[in-house]
């Protein structure tokens, strides 16, 4: 065999033996495809799982059209009705006692219109203190009826499984407005609170009956 010959088979085995894959590190190579596999795979699960539910629900829809908010504005404007009636009423007197002091002033004594004109201080003193506490009053109530409805809000989204909740954007498709369904929801709560109070209040004429017959 000459010198050449023998010179490319020893280069054509170099080049087999740099190629060739011994059975181990075909083992290890189809371990590492197999868990590169598997990552992928998990790292798709976990992308599907972590995608929050976001949806948008308009607050002022709900303060607007949520029965629960339209119970809490109907106590609220009750009470400021009967302090407007209070504050009306001190005015008038105001008014007619002002009339009568410019009127017939020149007539009264001294005393009748030192007298006069202190019952006016006081009628003036009393309007604007109750002006103040019905202002202070309509704004505190806000404050605790929108505190009352946004914590309602919270917990029927909740209970609906919402992820990321938007109080208002400025436009979205119709599918990711829950607004109705919320508000839905929150009615639900409230006509089913009547219900429970009347089944416990004849729970209690029925017991008050019960005892009346044994005193009888």
């Amino acid at each position: 065999m000459n010198h050449t010959r023998i010179f490319s088979i020893m280069l054509l085995a170099s080049a087999f033996s740099a190629h060739a894959v011994t059975p181990a590190q075909s083992n290890m190579q189809n371990n590492q495809n197999n868990q590169n596999m598997q990552n992928n795979q998990n790292n798709q699960n976990v992308n599907v799982q972590t995608t929050p539910t976001i949806v948008v629900v308009e607050l002022q829809k709900v303060f607007a059209t949520a029965k629960l908010a339209k119970s809490i504005q109907g106590k609220v404007e009750s009470e400021v009705n009967k302090r407007v009636a209070e504050l009306k009423d001190i005015e008038k007197r105001f008014n007619e006692l002002l009339e009568k002091l410019q009127k017939g002033g020149n007539d009264m004594n001294q005393s009748a219109q030192e007298k006069a004109q202190s019952e006016l201080a006081s009628l003036k003193a009393q309007l604007e203190v109750k002006q103040r506490n019905l202002q202070g009053y309509v704004e505190a109530e806000t404050r605790k009826a929108e505190e009352t409805l946004i914590k309602e809000v919270q917990k029927v989204c909740k209970k609906l499984g919402f992820d990321i909740v938007l109080p208002g954007v400025l436009y979205t498709k119709d599918q990711f407005d829950k607004t109705a369904q919320v508000v839905a929801e929150m009615d639900k709560g409230m006509a089913s609170t009547p219900s429970s109070m009347l089944q416990k209040a004849e729970q209690d004429i029925k017991g008050l009956v019960k005892k009346a017959e044994k005193a009888l």
